[in-house]
């Protein structure tokens, strides 16, 4: 029981996280119209796709950027860890 409390709360978070993000960054705008005569108020949630995409594929190309960086950047780090240790070895006669 206590497990599903804590997952149905990681959830109610993520979906606030990710609520929140929306707006800041504008995936989601909210607008209001009220009909006087029908005594309504009508509340519209848009979801722009093309700035959610926009955001998503750049998000994508940073992340495989940065994957590409730190791989090259571990092979030099492997290769000149591997030379620096043949010089630094100490000779034995």
């Amino acid at each position: 029981m206590r497990r599903k409390r804590l997952g149905s709360a990681l959830f109610a978070l993520l979906v606030c996280l990710i609520v929140i993000v929306g707006f800041a960054r504008g995936w989601f705008r909210l607008s209001s119209s009220e009909d006087s005569l029908r005594n309504e108020l009508n509340v519209n949630l848009t979801l722009d796709r093309g700035k959610f995409q926009g955001d998503a594929e750049r998000a994508v190309d940073k992340t495989q950027n940065a994957a590409s960086q730190l791989s090259d950047s571990i092979k030099r780090g492997a290769s000149l860890g591997d030379r620096a240790g043949e010089k630094a070895a100490p000779a034995h006669p």
